[in-house]
């Protein structure tokens, strides 16, 4: 009431401008990329068909390509041969005349998907509007031309990740942001959780900034090498003892550079991820999977060594924690 008597409505709207809510405004266009891509797919299965049926004889047969004992000639016939249009073409054309409409969807796909990837670069709350529109992720998974927008759709943001160090009875409770696979993870998860161990955290050196800023949101520039902090493993490779397993006798359990973060699995609500010192000097160049998303790990709990203890000893009846902790007491 004395915020309209000091000042008139038109004034307080000019003071205080209403932010548009981007993920509403969004939502038009991803509903429509779904429907685009459900006609792209339609018109991709029709030119794989003609592709098996213009190619059928050859199959049949097992017709090799034409080649010379000499050297010379072969080199000559190859260099006048011309090369085959990528698939799908020439099919796309083909079926045009009798499929206006798919064809139309596939010429407009490229610019919605740059419109796309542009809003959900903008903010988690585009991407979590689009992982809920109807038949989005199914559809993307099924044109290989939108593989990048099923891997941001993909994304396990907004998770709760349990992060347990059993060695050195340290436990974080982390969510994550953009991150889409264990190599991103590694760099990012490794920087958050180092620190004063007296505080909970994991004593030692964390990432190089170069590893750190090309895993995070800059662009990669060729030759930026990340090192391996930890080894991760599967909730499955914690033994009975409450220990993970030595050496290479444990390489089962272990989570791989390039595999997707869905993989780790959740129970109760939480994903688990058990983490430990690295078996092997592991390096790798940095490759984001998602360049257009902006990737972070947020802490948000530390657990005492108690807690840590508890939650072991409840899946682990031969646990006998040693006096210190293996990576804290260096």
């Amino acid at each position: 009431m004395a915020t309209e008597l000091l000042f008139p409505r038109s004034a307080r709207d000019r003071a205080t401008p209403v932010q548009p809510d981007l993920a509403f405004l969004a939502r038009p266009l991803f509903l429509r990329l779904a429907e685009t891509l459900r006609q792209v797919e339609r018109m991709l299965i029709a030119c794989r068909a003609m592709r098996n049926r213009a190619t059928r004889h050859r199959r049949a047969w097992g017709v090799p390509n034409l080649f010379f004992a000499d050297a010379v000639a072969q080199a000559e016939w190859s260099v006048k041969q011309a090369e085959p249009a990528a698939f799908p073409e020439p099919f796309v054309s083909l079926l045009a005349p009798a499929w206006p409409d798919l064809h139309d969807a596939w010429e407009r796909l490229p610019d919605l998907l740059d419109d796309g990837f542009a809003l959900l670069s903008e903010s988690i709350d585009v991407r979590r509007m689009a992982r809920a529109v109807p038949g989005l992720r199914a559809a993307a998974e099924s044109v290989p031309e939108a593989g990048e927008l099923a891997a941001i759709l993909a994304l396990p943001e907004e998770e709760v990740w349990l992060v347990i160090h059993p060695a050195a009875r340290a436990g974080f409770r982390v969510t994550l942001e953009g991150v889409a696979d264990v190599a991103q993870l590694h760099v990012l998860l490794a920087d958050r959780i180092t620190g004063d161990p007296a505080r909970g955290y994991l004593a030692g050196a964390r990432p190089h900034a170069a590893s750190l800023g090309a895993s995070r949101d800059s662009s990669p520039s060729r030759g930026v090498v990340a090192t391996a902090r930890f080894q991760f493993y599967r909730p499955e490779a914690l033994r009975p003892t409450g220990a993970l397993p030595q050496g290479l006798a444990g390489s089962a359990d272990w989570y791989w550079g390039r595999e997707a973060l869905n993989s780790v699995p959740q129970v109760h609500g939480e994903r688990i991820l058990l983490i430990g010192e690295p078996v092997l000097p592991m390096a790798w160049e940095v490759a984001r999977r998602c360049t257009r998303i902006a990737a972070r790990v947020r802490v948000l709990d530390v657990l005492t060594m108690g807690e840590v203890e508890t939650w072991i000893r409840a899946r682990c009846p031969q646990y006998r924690p040693a006096l210190l902790p293996v990576s804290r007491a260096a």
